[in-house]
């Protein structure tokens, strides 16, 4: 048989995106590697708001629980597959580059994908996606004074009518005299980059994060009388309103809090006076409709962490430093509204004081916000799109005579900051040049399949960068460069890694 040579089958783009939207975002960044192609798809912004669409309306979001501990962040898969495995290796710790010692992490919300952390009471708020460890550092909020005691109310969400993403963070003054600005509330707009005052009917009594439901963040009403009610905050309009609890014929019920189903529909959960055996879950079916409002089932006294409509995990304290997360199926009894035991799972070395909150993975990047119409783009002449075959490893080596090693990371730094301001690549380092989408779009703003010449030059200029970042690394340092896949990726890799050393960071 005469030998042939294998023929590459070239799969059409628009079939190869059905493919890769359906698959897991851990699967995807893999695939990162794969070829050109892949790399420019899978780092296209549209194609990551096209993977959650399909990932949400098939409900194959991959659920997790955020820790937030004095010191760092894990994660803990949420499906009933891990809660079978058990055992305390399936707590992920996290990297995060925003880390800074002494300081906690404080998990103000997550949205699709994204997480809002704040590191101080006043300063250090970041938004970051922990999959793709994108971030973004915001301005600092102004609350007329940085001796916070608290955040008693705090949300980060997302309006799909404005395209914009809102975080919502309400402080307590230590040592405000004045009721009326001892409690201020602030909102942040990613579309605006600002911070801005508003008027909220909080109550300051305890603290609480908000429930992300049909674009608006709920809390708890605490001082709402005769019917129990949930303050609304419409993301879009930034309005507030009342959305009326449920009363229970039968006997009174003490609400507790309000959440989301992983569905996306509003609940709530009660106590049942006068004896609190049990806690009641609420759901609201059709959003505002107060006659939608209905029971899903009864747990014993437990704190409900992840609710769905065929059952919630709850946590339940077992002593000072271990938790308990216990998956409850829903019977198939829709009369009794109870649910069965069905998978524990046990948390060392955390207790119900730690932050835990709910998110899913996602590739979104929001970069098409920060880098909207509102922002001029600024034109790179043709002079400055710089490639490895102009500037090549030997001429950086000349300019750069001296290979990271660690110790030597400060003036390490300083030469190549020089070398970068001079070719004007240093916002590829810095992450401040935004990488344009892929591929190019229609009349009709519709994505196609041809790939966007302003995208290939800019990846080639990336790479280029990455490139000479390498070459000036030494060999022992290398392995943890392994997974950067652009210059900021890798450019960060090393600020964390001599961050303790007292190396500061240009």
């Amino acid at each position: 048989m005469a030998n042939k040579k294998l023929q590459k089958t070239h799969v059409p783009d628009d079939i190869l995106v059905k493919i890769l939207s359906r698959l897991p975002v851990k699967s995807l960044i893999r695939f990162i590697c794969v070829s050109n192609r892949w790399r420019f798809l899978l780092y296209d912004p549209q194609f990551a708001k096209y993977h959650f669409k399909i990932a949400s309306e098939q409900q194959t979001l991959n659920p997790s629980l955020l820790i937030s501990t004095a010191s760092e962040l894990r994660s803990v898969h949420l499906e009933t597959p891990s809660f079978a495995i058990g055992g305390n290796s399936l707590v992920r710790n996290l990297s995060f580059p925003f880390k800074k010692q002494g300081r906690a992490v404080k998990v103000l919300g997550s949205c699709n994908g994204l997480v809002c952390v704040a590191l101080d009471f006043h300063e250090c708020f970041y938004i970051w996606n922990p999959c793709t460890r994108f971030l973004q550092k915001l301005p600092d909020p102004d609350f007329g004074s940085e001796e916070i005691r608290r955040h008693y109310k705090y949300g980060f969400g997302y309006a799909s009518t404005i395209d914009d993403y809102k975080v919502v963070v309400g402080a307590e003054l230590t040592y405000e005299t004045d009721r009326a600005n001892r409690y201020p509330v602030v909102v942040f707009s990613l579309r605006a980059n600002s911070w801005k005052k508003i008027q909220a009917p909080f109550s300051h009594h305890g603290h609480s994060e908000g429930a992300l439901s049909n674009e608006a963040l709920h809390w708890l009403h605490t001082s709402c009388r005769p019917q129990p009610a949930a303050i609304a905050f419409d993301l879009a309009k930034e309005e507030f309103r009342n959305v009326m609890l449920p009363i229970c014929e039968e006997n009174e019920l003490g609400y507790r809090r309000v959440g989301v189903l992983l569905e996306g529909c509003l609940c709530a959960w009660a106590n049942g006076f006068p004896d609190f055996e049990y806690l009641e879950i609420w759901v609201m079916r059709e959003y505002n409709v107060y006659e939608s409002w209905t029971v899903l089932f009864r747990v014993a006294n437990d704190v409900p962490m992840f609710i769905r409509e065929s059952g919630t995990v709850v946590m339940r304290d077992r002593n000072s430093k271990n938790v308990e997360l216990i998956w409850l199926d829903k019977n198939e009894d829709k009369l009794k509204k109870d649910v069965v035991l069905r998978e524990r799972y046990m948390l060392q070395g955390f207790d119900s004081g730690n932050d835990l909150t709910q998110y899913v993975e996602s590739l979104l990047p929001f970069v098409s916000i920060i880098c909207d119409q509102q922002t001029p783009v600024v034109a790179i002449p043709l002079s400055h799109l710089i490639t490895v075959q102009e500037i090549t490893v030997q001429n950086i080596s000349i300019m750069v005579p001296m290979k990271l090693t660690g110790p030597n990371f400060t003036i390490w730094k300083w030469l190549f900051l020089q070398v970068l301001r001079k070719y004007r690549v240093e916002g590829l380092v810095e992450g401040t040049e935004i990488c344009p989408p892929a591929f190019l779009f229609d009349t009709n703003g519709k994505m196609t399949n041809q790939v966007n010449p302003a995208f290939e030059k800019w990846m080639d200029r990336d790479q280029s960068v990455k490139v000479w970042l390498n070459s000036r690394i030494s060999e022992d340092l290398l392995p943890y460069t392994v997974g950067a896949s652009s210059s900021h990726a890798l450019w960060m890799i090393m600020k964390k890694r001599f961050a303790d050393a007292d190396c500061p960071f240009g």
